[in-house]
């Protein structure tokens, strides 16, 4: 994402995608760089310069008082608690700038380019400061994926995710910024498989199962040969794929010897795949998918781990449809700490009358109606954009 500003306003830490002016004149005209010492700021000044385009996503911004870019690096205790609906608009627009940085990154790595890990660190503090805000409305909104941006937008979301988790598990700061870079590298070693294997829809063959479980390990040969030794990620990496039982791969471990962050990576992942649309997968319902990884925890999933989700993401998720015992679809709106099967929800349908209602909100721990069964929405004729435009304003 490039943006024009005047010479005088170049500092370190940008990163020069261009130079205006006459080429000739100045010592940099072959190349793309972040800048890192006073001494290139002046030389480009003196060098009859008027005009450089920074790459925004690959270093730092111009600070504009009128629209703070959403990579910005702030100070997360100054950054105040928004409402769900004020931050919609954030995230939205935060989600935009990432999957742009996404995707450069990845081109990067294709290209056998260094991983640039500036501009994913300020992402990870990005959706972090978004989660300080609110902490629903970055995980509502990365679930509303096109099945074309899935690559690029499954990261990202597993990054949201795995901060979020791992802050219900109060690991340290540093662990849990290190958690969100993980979540954005965990599956790029993806990108060394063919992407008709990526794109197939339906059952793999045994051959095709096999060089799709070969990604893990390749993914950690990209981070070493990136020179990306954190550990974390590393991790994160080559072993979100193990499970509990020991019926994972790519080396079948065991409970004991699987790092929380891979375990919190292995939930993460899993719940984000389920309810996003995917070649031959249409997306599941939040809850549809909670219940497929509840039924698995002490097999494949992490006890402890699954817990710290649910607290962080509910039994039914913001935006699930359910179905009520008087007989309405109602959205769910907002948790309640201690009553996970109990939400705040906004009743929009009579399943009797098939017919829309005026919408209502229900604190479900406070009324004599209850859950019965958790609903698709499309097969009401209703879309996940439809219903948060619907709840958006009464979210908590």
């Amino acid at each position: 994402m490039l943006r024009r500003i005047k010479a005088e306003q170049l500092q370190i830490g940008m990163f020069v995608a261009r130079l205006g002016g006459p080429w000739i004149n100045h010592p940099f005209w072959r190349s793309r760089f972040l800048v890192s010492s006073d001494e290139q700021v002046e030389q480009i000044q003196a060098a009859n310069v008027q005009d450089v385009w920074i790459d925004i996503l690959k270093g730092r911004n111009l600070p504009t008082p009128a629209a703070p870019d959403m990579l910005e690096e702030t100070d997360e205790a100054d950054e105040p608690e928004a409402s769900f609906e004020s931050e919609l608009e954030r995230a939205r627009e935060l989600i935009k700038a990432g999957r742009a940085l996404i995707g450069n990154l990845f081109s990067d790595v294709r290209m056998g380019r260094a991983l640039e890990t500036h501009g994913a660190l300020l992402l990870v503090d990005s959706a972090s400061n978004s989660l300080s805000r609110h902490s629903q409305a970055l995980l509502a909104m990365a679930r509303l994926k096109a099945k074309d941006d899935y690559t690029y937008l499954h990261s990202f979301s597993v990054c949201a995710l795995m901060i979020a988790v791992g802050r219900n598990l109060k690991l340290p700061d540093g662990e849990v910024r290190e958690l969100g870079l993980a979540g954005l590298v965990h599956d790029i070693g993806k990108l060394t498989l063919p992407e008709s294997l990526l794109l197939k829809g339906g059952d793999l063959s045994p051959s095709e199962e096999e060089k799709m479980r070969r990604h893990p390990s390749a993914g950690y040969r990209i981070l070493n040969e990136a020179r990306l030794y954190s550990n974390i990620p590393l991790d994160v990496c080559v072993h979100h794929h193990e499970r509990v039982d020991g019926r994972g791969y790519p080396f079948g471990l065991v409970e004991h010897e699987i790092s929380v962050h891979a375990k919190i990576a292995a939930i993460c992942d899993t719940y984000d795949a389920l309810t996003s649309p995917r070649p031959g997968h249409p997306a599941w319902s939040p809850a549809r998918a909670m219940e497929y990884i509840a039924v698995r925890v002490d097999t494949l999933f992490d006890r402890r781990v699954f817990k710290a989700f649910t607290r962080t993401v509910g039994i039914y998720p913001l935006g699930t449809v359910l179905r009520l015992r008087s007989g309405r679809l109602a959205v769910v709106c907002g948790q309640n700490e201690g009553e996970t099967l109990r939400p705040r929800v906004m009743t929009f349908y009579s399943v009797a009358e098939s017919k829309p209602l005026a919408p209502e909100v229900i604190d479900l721990t406070h009324s004599d109606d209850t859950v019965t069964a958790f609903e698709d929405p499309t097969q009401w004729g209703f879309t996940d954009d439809q219903l948060m435009a619907m709840y958006a304003p009464h979210a908590n």
